[in-house]
């Protein structure tokens, strides 16, 4: 049957890497790559130059206050910037955001009955 060799010669380029195994997300979008691993590269430098700006620092020092304890993978930074008060954000709040997201957000997963 020619089903399995379809789904083997996917997998084959999911693995070399030409098919991506899923779409990235918008964190990840917001990072300026394509891939988990880049964006966690992107993140660092992110929240590196985050820490020497007073804006981003503040928002960063009150983060689980406002938007709550727990970050997933899915979250999307600008919803979540829109969640601060105004002086608590600027242009880059979305991408300080994706940051976080990227090295501190899990999976989100439904509850088991």
């Amino acid at each position: 049957m020619w089903l399995p060799r379809i789904v083997k010669s996917l997998r084959d380029l999911v693995t070399a890497g030409a098919v991506p195994e899923t779409a990235p997300s918008k964190a990840v979008r917001l990072l300026g790559v394509a891939r988990m691993a880049d964006a966690r590269v992107q993140a660092a430098h992110a929240l590196a130059g985050a820490r020497r700006c007073t804006c981003c620092r503040d928002m960063l020092e009150h983060l689980y206050e406002r938007v709550g304890s727990t970050l997933f993978l899915d979250d999307d930074p600008e919803q979540l910037a829109q969640s601060l008060e105004d002086g608590e954000r600027d242009g880059f709040t979305a991408r300080v955001l994706a940051a976080c997201i990227v090295l501190s957000g899990r999976e989100r997963v439904a509850p088991v009955s």
